[in-house]
């Protein structure tokens, strides 16, 4: 037993998500090969050899469900995406589209995080998408990238208990 044996619902969505983008966009197997361009929580490792590809950079926050109901999990899915402008548009209303039907993208992804190989432990209840802000911001640190963030309200339970993972 270790730390990274635990479940991290967020790559469950991560992998649906960039399944889904490139059913939507065949063009991106290509040009990303069996890469999956979602990186944690900084851009410091993200950028050296990406030919200006558009990608995201993803962190979480824990919240409160409002109810006693300690079983329900929430989590707010920070996406920053990061691309020349018309793509950091078309990438906003991918994440929109596929993530922001409720429980439709939580039955969807729970579909598809069951046929993985090896699936991750976490059953979603539902999913909602908000825009941080209402336009990009340009980042000229390393290149003439916007940034837009996005904001993943999703509810979902685990399918382990810790006393399950301890024995």
């Amino acid at each position: 037993m270790s730390l990274s044996s635990l479940t991290l619902p967020i790559l469950a969505v991560n992998g649906y998500l960039w399944d889904t983008m490139k059913q939507l966009e065949p063009t991106f197997n290509d040009l990303y090969g069996s890469t999956v361009p979602f990186f944690p929580l900084s851009d410091s490792a993200s950028g050296a050899g990406w030919e200006n590809k558009a990608y995201v950079i993803y962190d979480r926050i824990m919240r409160t469900t409002g109810s006693s109901f300690y079983p329900i999990k929430k989590d707010h899915i920070i996406y920053n995406v990061k691309a020349k402008d018309i793509e950091t548009l078309q990438w906003g209303l991918a994440v929109q589209y596929i993530l922001d039907r409720c429980d439709d993208a939580a039955q969807d992804i729970n579909d598809w995080n069951r046929n993985a190989g090896n699936p991750y432990k976490v059953y979603f209840h539902n999913l909602r998408v908000y825009q941080e802000d209402s336009s990009a911001n340009r980042n000229f640190s390393t290149r003439p990238f916007y940034i837009t963030q996005f904001i993943v309200e999703s509810e979902y339970h685990f399918t382990d208990s810790i006393e399950s993972i301890l024995s």
